[in-house]
């Protein structure tokens, strides 16, 4: 597949006609200096000192009562030399939970032209797309779990590639291309800072028994074509890699990424007072190609619909259905083996976010609220952002999770429910 997607791509560029596609942050009046490009005169630095501390509103039988505890700087910066752009930005924190010392990259890239409209951008980067708010169907990049639900910014739940992408675009389509050399997993719950289910022993684990993992060595490609017409933007994707969390299990029980391909495709545009989203993607499991293997997940419809708009003066309200449909689900009842919880056939998920702002946008406050009225089971998100000046910042939230039954995918995080504080000086 990935021989296919990249001869796709070099055919589209030699044939395509050559124009720089509107509405997509590129102008032709932004080329026509070619290399006279005036050279920086020094490196810009910026960054922030952030120090959060979080904790759990119970007592927890798996977990220290500290779920946040850290001091981080963070250091970026981004250089331009004759149309090349370098861009870095790494934090370095104490992780007062796991009692360590740690260092993230977040970026370490290059990014330049190779033709009028194509771009190259390698290295670690963020690379995110698709219309889901917290929900992803065609984003097969890499997330951290485990940030997100301790409190951490939101920026975290993006975790980094190692990659290259391509971006080229034309009158009647534009595309990205992105190719992993080495699979880069989502930072999922392994049981080290959050509890979670574990299907095996049917009981909730923790520090006590961290998950090891079967991690693949290949690599993974992802693909979008994408255009706005008449002020809707449709996008088509693709996909050619791993499950991003270990859902599978090997034959001797252990977690691990089973294959996976996906295809999709999305609208957005605007709809009476707001803006409506649509999202479709086909899940197909390259592992278990007939739904027999109990152990490894199936293939899956995944289908969202969601809406935005501004409900009153500098109040929003955003709501999504999402719906996952597994395929030959009697082949996975009849394989699976006694007293392993029973699957949903269907799982429906609803959400919404509520947003306001004061009249001067230092404050926000916001509520994103996670249910499952088939699992019967929900997470909670209220949030208050507040910004003192241009350099100090507060935010303040919790994390609450709900359900009656333990497997499911919400209630098993009950034991982490948690307040947390952040305090933010910017550079």
């Amino acid at each position: 597949m990935r021989l296919l997607l990249l001869t796709l791509t070099v055919v589209m560029l030699h044939f395509a006609p050559v124009a720089i596609a509107q509405g997509n942050g590129w102008d032709e009046a932004d080329w026509e200096d070619g290399w006279d490009i005036e050279e920086p005169t020094g490196i810009p630095i910026y960054g922030f000192v952030e120090a959060a501390a979080g904790s759990r509103l119970s007592a927890s039988p798996y977990h220290a009562r500290l779920s946040l505890g850290e001091l981080r700087l963070r250091l970026g910066t981004d250089y331009t030399w004759r149309g090349a752009t370098f861009t870095a930005k790494g934090d370095a924190l104490y992780d007062e939970v796991i009692n360590s010392w740690q260092t993230d990259i977040r970026e370490l890239n290059l990014q330049f032209s190779l033709l009028d409209n194509l771009d190259l951008k390698a290295g670690r980067q963020i690379l995110t797309w698709g219309t889901g708010d917290y929900l992803f169907l065609n984003d097969l990049f890499p997330k951290d779990w485990q940030s997100f639900f301790s409190g951490r910014d939101d920026e975290y739940l993006k975790a980094p590639s190692d990659a290259i992408k391509l971006s080229a675009y034309f009158d009647w389509f534009n595309i990205d291309l992105a190719w992993t050399p080495k699979f880069d997993a989502d930072r999922y719950i392994s049981g080290e800072r959050l509890s979670r289910f574990n299907p095996l022993t049917g009981s909730v684990g923790g520090n006590s028994v961290v998950m090891t993992v079967d991690q693949p060595s290949g690599d993974e490609v992802a693909i979008r074509l994408f255009k706005t017409v008449k002020g809707t933007e449709w996008a088509l994707y693709g996909y050619d890699g791993y499950l991003k969390s270990p859902e599978a299990l090997t034959p001797a029980k252990l977690p691990t990424f089973s294959r996976l391909r996906v295809w999709g495709g999305s609208m957005r545009r605007p709809f009476a007072a707001g803006i409506v989203n649509v999202e479709a993607a086909y899940h197909a499991s390259l592992d278990d190609p007939r739904g027999d293997r109990p152990f490894v997940p199936n293939d899956q419809w995944r289908l969202l619909v969601g809406y935005e708009q501004e409900l009153m003066t500098r109040l929003t309200g955003g709501f999504q259905a999402y719906l996952e449909h597994t395929q030959e689900y009697d082949s996975l009842l009849a394989e699976l083996p006694a007293g392993q919880p029973l699957p949903d056939e269907n799982r429906v998920v609803l959400t919404s976010r509520l947003t306001w702002q004061n009249e001067g946008a230092d404050l926000t406050l916001s509520l994103f609220t996670f249910y499952s009225p088939t699992a019967n089971d929900g997470y909670l998100r209220p949030t208050l952002d507040y910004r003192l000046d241009d350099h100090w910042s507060f935010t303040t939230g919790l994390n609450l999770f709900f359900g009656e039954q333990r497997q499911t995918f919400f209630k098993q995080f009950n034991d982490n429910n948690n307040l947390y504080l952040r305090v933010r000086y910017a550079f």
